[in-house]
């Protein structure tokens, strides 16, 4: 998968960031795609929609496994850094439970980059 499908990938699966992902700068940069996904991520985990967060992180997940480097990379850079973030956006019990339906490739990264000394 390359940039310009990960664009319409997410457009795809999620109808609710459509308009955001094709449009103009948007379709076709994996990061600002990559970066709409992740907003919209918080944003459901602001309103406690864990399912729908949950459908994020699976997207997110399968972007990742069928992605070139430039897209693995992309998905490690803004999704799976952004976790922190969103983990200020809920409950200690809601950031549990979103943590036990993580996708295994995404909370391996996720404890990979919170595990390098620096960060």
């Amino acid at each position: 998968m390359n940039q310009y499908e990960v664009s319409a990938e997410i457009a795809d699966e999620i109808p609710e960031i459509q308009k955001e992902i094709v449009r103009e700068p948007v379709f076709g940069s994996v990061y600002m795609s990559l970066k709409v996904l992740t907003t919209y991520t918080g944003k459901m985990l602001q309103d406690h929609q864990l399912r729908q967060v949950e459908r994020c992180m699976k997207l997110a997940d399968k972007i990742y496994n069928k992605g070139n480097k430039l897209v693995k990379t992309a998905v490690e850079n803004v999704f799976i850094f952004s976790f922190s973030n969103l983990q200020g956006a809920c409950t200690r019990r809601e950031w549990q439970e979103v943590q036990t339906k993580m996708p295994v490739t995404l909370f391996s990264l996720y404890i990979q980059q919170i595990m390098k000394p620096g960060i």
